[in-house]
């Protein structure tokens, strides 16, 4: 039976109803002088964590993958980048069956063309045995990497190189050294991504994400159920769920019963013609057949966007969401807890009074929950400009509220080469087709906590459009359509803006 539960936080730091006694959460941020962030951490077999984000402090250029190894307690324990003179971004991790690592993400530096999925292959000491790159000519993303049994590799994300629309769910599939065994675009006229992979068995895959492809609204939240047939990946089921505006999911996970746990975001009521004031945190619960058994919609007074869900030993679902309607400061950490059945059991935040950007949930062999993102509160939690921050609770039946922080901050001192100092990750813009004939698509890859807008002028610098906002879509990039309509032939300029004011990127516009 479906049951939709909408939740108003307005206290964060509210009485636990169950009653709970004060305790610890150990912070820990890694980092250098400039900027670090965590996009996944995941157990490791030895009892400690893999984590892998992206630096522009260390490395070859601008930015590099930047992985970290702690120990059981988060005691630092190795550091290692990975990528050429451009850029690369760090998404996905795994453990290997022979007890190394994969990293995936993106890569400038290397490849077809523009940005390509990157994939480097480590041994347990993060020395890398391989890397290889996939794409075509124009921009190709990774975002969520699995190993298989056969020790090959699944990989999901976007590509605006192949497939039938404006960007394409992109797989695939590879074997235990990297080479492609089969590759496949998913989507139809619009846009789709594949944010998030989870592995029913062998030759069956979950992808989750959001699409403008498929469904009634705007972009919706989309599952897509797909068998490997040894040379080649199928659909074998599509589901599309959310309401009449925005939704994605960033995150899907087995749970106990066979069902699936999905995070992410939603900016209207699932199945219904209103309207949420903000980007809502988004936590539907379904069955092996995509039937929704009940969903979360969690409101705030300000956007919150879920980023990743996990089922406990008590069968209860551990969530971590970004949010700016509560807490210390502008981004906070936002953990919650529900019951099997959806019911809101508790929640808090973590965080200082700037930016703490959430990504990632992992539980340790010791049962401790590890939450990460990147925080730029200075010097509290960041000794440069964004550094990793994690949180480390020892395993209770209750999230401690209040809690009483433990910091530790690292900064790293290993001996890379020096990346080329910069305030903020590079952006990237993409317009295809260019020349414009009735319609093209402007792409941004920049960083997920910037709003970004587009402004075009004729060749005498007169504004023909001024600051308009892209939408941000996942993952980092916005998007908007520029359509022909009264624009005469000839050269155009643009410039992208970032929050309102800080000028990011600008180029040229041929319109025929």
């Amino acid at each position: 039976m479906k049951r939709l539960s909408s939740i108003l936080i307005l206290w964060i730091f509210c009485l636990n109803v169950n009653g709970q006694r004060n305790d610890t959460a150990y912070i820990y941020t890694f980092g250098g002088i400039q900027n670090e962030g965590c996009r996944q951490i995941m157990p490791t077999p030895d009892g400690g964590y893999i984590l892998l984000g992206t630096t522009n402090s260390f490395g070859a250029g601008n930015t590099d993958f930047y992985a970290l190894k702690l120990d059981s307690s988060c005691r630092f324990k190795w550091s290692r980048c990975y990528g050429g003179t451009i850029n690369e971004e760090g998404y996905s991790v795994v453990t290997t069956l022979d007890k190394g690592y994969a990293f995936l993400g993106f890569t400038d530096s290397y490849g077809a063309g523009g940005y390509d999925v990157f994939l480097v292959k480590t041994d347990s000491l993060g020395n890398v045995q391989w890397q290889k790159t996939y794409g075509g000519s124009n921009w190709d993303f990774g975002y969520s990497l699995k190993q298989l049994k056969d020790s090959g590799f699944l990989v999901s994300g976007v590509t605006y190189s192949y497939g039938a629309g404006n960007g394409s769910m992109y797989l695939i599939r590879t074997d235990k050294k990297g080479d492609t065994l089969w590759e496949k675009t998913v989507g139809g006229n619009g846009y789709t991504t594949g944010n998030s992979i989870d592995i029913l068995n062998d030759s069956i895959y979950l992808i989750a994400g959001g699409t403008t492809s498929f469904g009634l609204s705007d972009t919706n939240a989309c599952i897509f159920k797909i068998k490997d047939c040894k040379d080649s990946g199928s659909v074998v089921s599509k589901w599309i769920y959310g309401g009449k505006k925005t939704s994605t999911f960033n995150s899907i996970r087995t749970v106990s019963d066979k069902g699936y746990i999905m995070y992410g975001s939603c900016d209207s009521i699932p199945d219904s013609i209103k309207a949420c004031a903000f980007q809502d945190e988004y936590c539907p619960k379904i069955d092996s057949n995509g039937v929704m058994k009940w969903c979360q919609l969690i409101h705030f007074p300000a956007a919150s966007i879920g980023m990743d869900a996990i089922e406990l030993s008590d069968h209860s679902i551990l969530s971590l969401a970004s949010t700016s309607g509560g807490g210390a400061g502008k981004n906070d950490f936002h953990v919650q807890r529900f019951d099997a059945g959806g019911n809101w059991l508790q929640a808090t935040t973590f965080g200082g009074p700037e930016d703490e950007i959430a990504s990632s949930i992992a539980v340790g062999k010791n049962g401790d929950l590890l939450f990460a993102g990147c925080s730029d509160t200075y010097p509290l939690y960041s000794e440069g400009l964004f550094d990793i921050f994690l949180v480390r609770l020892r395993m209770t039946d209750t999230i401690p509220i209040p809690y009483i922080p433990k910091v530790h901050n690292v900064l790293d001192t290993t001996q890379f080469t020096s990346a080329i100092p910069q305030q903020h990750s590079p952006v990237g813009v993409n317009i295809f087709p260019n020349p414009l004939v009735t319609s093209s698509t402007i792409l941004v890859q920049g960083e997920d906590r910037r709003k970004y807008s587009f402004s075009l002028y004729n060749i005498n610098g007169q504004c023909l459009i001024n600051k308009a906002p892209l939408k941000n879509t996942s993952k980092g990039q916005a998007v908007a359509v520029l359509q022909k309509g009264n624009l005469t032939s000839g050269v155009y300029s643009y410039e992208i803006m970032a929050d309102g004011n800080t000028k990011v990127n600008q180029g040229k516009i041929i319109v025929q």
